[in-house]
């Protein structure tokens, strides 16, 4: 089956910020996953595993369904084992700063050293290396060395958000697997020898409509992990699950939910049974299926030599505010269509070049936040004002709106025009094509210090932090002041996103 949960609860052996309860969460969400005979992963980070009480616990009750991991955030017991002055904050024996709390703020050689000591651990209290990891951010060298030296199955990270807590993932897969580069890890590789060859997983569970820019319109967290209001609410979550699970997906559909033990057993404990209830009678019906990370990551490997593409399609809007959004990835780019009422636009179209590399390959993290990004060619969250959009705009008014797999690779998205006409637009690992849906508005609006776009030759033309990347537009382009009219040829206008130059 292609529609596919893993349930991922991540462990933390200490929190210096309040007091806190963190053994009852864990042992409460065990209790519920054998409640059910659910298969289940758990991460623990190293400050966990050298807690006697969680060591006991998952000796005692590991069993067939569940699988246990890393989850990497750097404690200071853990780099003073290797040797390394701890630079966190005061009062902080674990500190969420990037710099300090994740292997991005380390050298590569240290954090090989890093990966070395979680690993041992791991495999002296288990009996064997774990195959599946985790982490809020993990730079492109260390899951590289993980795979080489530990035959990593999988790991999971951060699911696309803009300066929340310490990190920004702007530009990656909306949802489901893909095998990173060797030189940036939030970007598909296009060739195999660039190929990390471990998939990476999206958590956890974002909104499909508003977790692109829910949190900049006042929204907040857009997710379902069961520690929020919209997790422990049964409709919200039977949404999601429907946005998720009954739609066009492509090669495949995939969640994660659960929950880090450090919100406590009072917030999770309101949403998480209610979530494990729904998605076991889902896996009943047939609809999903509950897997471990790591057998995931094998799925994959087996199923997929490269990059697999992915769709969401979310056309009903669980706020019913007229909004709608489709998501299209594949290893050359990803795209966001929006539908606001009546108005269809591109809000995000993002190119991937396996050769643009991350600012952490070969040196740390030197402050707090850490960034990864791609090749961005419209970006309606970062580089739009009420003035002045970044967006690419069909010109007609839309009246109705579906998808459909036109194959395993490519979706069809079927739109019907006000003026009584139709048109579709086919996203395929080529590129995109627009056929009968008439002219275009295109404008970047005020793109971030690092990036500089042009338009000339018919050709898309980008320099980001100094990497330049080009986009082919087949089709008739006027420019009108600082914006663009892209009007078809023989009624289709491409976009060629699978050109590297």
């Amino acid at each position: 089956m292609n529609r596919i949960m893993n349930i991922v609860n991540f462990v933390r052996g200490i929190e210096p910020r309040m007091e806190m309860d963190l053994y009852t969460p864990v042992a409460e969400q065990i209790r519920v996953n054998k409640q059910y005979g659910i298969a289940n992963t758990f991460l623990l980070q190293y400050d966990a595993m050298r807690r006697q009480d969680f060591r006991d616990l998952f000796l005692q009750e590991r069993d067939e369904n569940m699988e246990l991991g890393v989850w990497f955030e750097n404690c200071r017991e853990l780099i003073e084992r290797v040797g390394l002055p701890w630079r966190g904050r005061e009062g902080y024996d674990w500190d969420w700063y990037v710099d300090v709390g994740f292997l991005e703020g380390y050298t590569p050689a240290e954090r090989e050293a890093i990966v070395d000591e979680v690993f041992r651990l791991f495999k002296e209290i288990f009996g064997a290396y774990p195959q599946v990891v985790g982490s809020w951010v993990m730079d492109a060298h260390s899951m590289d060395y993980m795979c080489r030296k530990y035959d990593i199955k999988a790991f999971c990270i951060c699911r696309e958000q803009y300066a929340v807590d310490a990190y920004t993932l702007w530009g990656g897969y909306s949802n489901g697997g893909y095998y990173p580069s060797k030189n940036n890890m939030l970007c598909p590789a296009q060739s195999a020898e660039n190929q990390i060859p471990a998939p990476v997983f999206r958590m956890l569970m974002p909104d499909p409509i508003y977790n692109y820019d829910g949190e900049a319109k006042g929204y907040g967290v857009c997710t379902l992990e069961p520690a929020w209001a919209s997790g422990q609410n049964p409709e919200i979550t039977d949404w999601y699950l429907d946005a998720y699970y009954n739609t066009p997906c492509l090669t495949h559909a995939h969640a994660t939910t659960g929950q880090e033990n450090s919100f406590g057993q009072e917030l999770i404990g309101k949403g998480y049974p209610m979530q494990i209830e729904k998605l076991v009678a889902l896996q009943e019906q047939g609809v999903v299926s509950l897997q471990k990370l790591g057998d995931t990551g094998t799925w994959y490997q087996q199923n997929f030599p490269m990059s697999a593409p992915t769709a969401q399609v979310a056309l009903q809007d669980r706020r019913n505010e007229g909004r709608a959004r489709i998501w299209y990835n594949c290893r050359n780019y990803r795209c966001g269509l929006y539908r606001k009422d009546d108005v269809l636009s591109f809000c995000d179209i993002t190119k991937y070049d396996d050769r643009y590399p991350e600012r952490y390959l070969e040196k740390p993290c030197e402050g707090w936040l850490a960034t990864y990004d791609n090749l961005p060619l419209v970006d309606g969250r970062l580089w739009s004002t009420a003035e002045k959009p970044s967006i690419l705009r069909l010109q007609k008014r839309v009246s109705d709106m579906r998808a459909r797999e036109q194959n395993e690779t490519t979706l069809c998205v079927c739109l019907d025009f006000e003026d009584g006409t139709a048109g579709t637009i086919v996203c395929s690992e080529q590129g995109i094509t627009l056929e009968n849906c008439g002219a275009l508005y295109y404008s970047w609006g005020t793109p971030t210090e690092d990036t500089v776009l042009t338009f000339a030759d018919n050709c898309l033309k980008g320099v980001r932090r100094d990497f330049a990347y080009s986009v082919p537009v087949d089709a008739q382009v006027e420019q009108q002041g600082e914006s663009f009219l892209i009007s078809p040829k023989n009624g289709k206008i491409t976009l060629q996103l699978d050109f590297r130059k």
